[in-house]
């Protein structure tokens, strides 16, 4: 990356686990793709009711060039019972996910569709009637 990883955690507690967990996926992310240019990571917990169990909010901002941009956002929501851990790693996943898709578009790994195959089949079969 040209610049370095900027990571905000608000709230969160095992820090040092966290960040851990988010440099090894951070590495993982360049692995997949050698030219991201810029990489930013919000992690929030939320306290709620001494009895419940705090939810996240995750958000992962990733730039690639030329002028391409993945915001992920993830909360646990409902799923109040996972850790922290496992919800970073669930949009890592995601944003990793996006970052290949990318990656294939920019070598042309992607299918292209001719104009033919894009046809009906019945239409396709009429024109070659046709011939």
């Amino acid at each position: 990356m040209q610049l370095p990883l900027e990571l905000i955690m608000k709230n969160v507690e095992n820090k040092a686990e966290i960040e851990a967990v988010v440099a090894e996926k951070v590495a993982k992310l360049e692995m997949s793709c050698d030219h991201i240019t810029s990489c930013r990571v919000f992690i929030e917990q939320n306290p709620t009711h001494q009895h419940a169990k705090h939810t996240y909010h995750i958000r992962i901002d990733v730039r690639m060039p030329p002028h391409h941009e993945i915001v992920v956002r993830r909360d646990s929501g409902r799923k109040s019972h996972d850790n922290l851990s496992t919800v970073v790693r669930d949009a890592f996943m995601a944003t990793r996910r996006q970052v290949e898709v990318i990656v294939d578009r920019q070598k042309k790994k992607v299918k292209s569709h001719t104009l033919a195959r894009m046809m009906p089949a019945k239409l396709r079969e009429f024109l070659k009637m046709g011939e």
